[in-house]
């Protein structure tokens, strides 16, 4: 049986997600071992937000202690590339 120390597979794809100074960072669009990609409908790069940031779920929307500036945009043409490639990029 596998370890979720931070409880990432109760995780909705979808659920709003809240930085540390109160600013939307968009919506889960993918849960991943180590990290969630957050973006926004209409925006092209998401954000790589490390688990080890998540502090819960409050009034439906998940917290995290991370801001749009401290996290890493990813684009997600280049993210679907390396998937179907089987490539592995470094974290």
């Amino acid at each position: 049986m596998s370890s979720d120390p931070h409880g990432t597979a109760d995780i909705p794809v979808g659920i709003t997600v809240v930085g540390f100074n109160g600013q939307v960072l968009g919506q889960v669009h993918e849960v991943q071992p180590h990290y969630l990609l957050v973006g926004q409908d209409g925006q092209h790069v998401d954000l790589e937000v490390p688990v080890h940031a998540i502090l819960g779920v409050e009034a439906g929307m998940l917290r995290v202690s991370v801001t749009r500036e401290s996290s890493t945009p990813v684009d997600p043409v280049e993210t679907a590339r390396t998937q179907i490639e089987g490539e592995h990029p470094e974290h």
